[in-house]
């Protein structure tokens, strides 16, 4: 089941510090990790994550990939997390094409919406089934910065497009939370707003 927090790595983040800040928000229960840091290469990117595959084990959680299904299979995490560009790109269809038997029994798989109506209502499955669909951005965001805004009214619309479980993307943090669950929404990705200061916000977050 895709609900509660959904914690998303800022990029940037030195591998102890990324380390020691995952491991406060698993021991506090968080089940969900998305590795995504859009500034390494390849190979560092896929030692972190690897780091963090053994860390999200430990305690029982799932690890998502952003943007790298080769590192996905290759370290056997438990998932990955797409934007359309990301799904359409040759690499990627070719490896969903020779993996969509194993990816479809066994892997989390996230596409990003942006506030697209359509792509909500029909994405592609051709190859593989998504697991979750991202909408947003909700606020003004640094990691979503080219997403714009919409309306309440549009954002409580969305949840009746799919029957798949949607995940609240874009600025939110302990201040909105709040109003973004009284939209209906149950999922909700944090980033910064999470791993500046962890504890401080699970904490406000298990108040609401």
């Amino acid at each position: 089941m895709i609900q509660g927090l959904y914690a998303i790595t800022p990029s940037g983040l030195e591998e102890n510090d990324l380390l020691t800040k995952t491991e406060v928000l698993l021991k506090e229960g968080i089940k969900l990790i998305q590795y995504r840091d859009k500034i390494l290469d390849k190979k560092t990117l896929q030692e972190k994550a690897h780091a963090l595959l053994k860390l999200t084990k430990k305690y029982g959680a799932k690890l998502v990939i952003n943007d790298h299904v080769e590192i996905c299979l290759e370290i056997s995490a438990d998932g990955f997390h797409l934007g359309l560009e990301d799904y359409s790109s040759e690499g990627n269809v070719d490896l969903l094409k020779k993996n969509k038997e194993f990816i479809s029994k066994n892997l989390i798989c996230g596409l990003s919406c942006k506030w697209n109506k359509e792509l909500v209502v029909n994405p592609p499955e051709n190859e593989i089934k998504w697991t979750y669909l991202a909408v947003g951005s909700f606020y003004p965001s640094n990691t979503k910065s080219t997403i714009p805004e919409t309306n309440e009214s549009v954002k409580r619309k969305f949840l009746s497009y799919t029957d798949k479980p949607l995940v609240a993307i874009g600025g939110i943090n302990k201040k909105n939370i709040g109003e973004v669950r009284s939209l209906g929404y149950s999922c909700f990705a944090l980033s910064e707003a999470l791993f500046k200061n962890p504890q401080h916000v699970l904490n406000e977050y298990k108040r609401l």
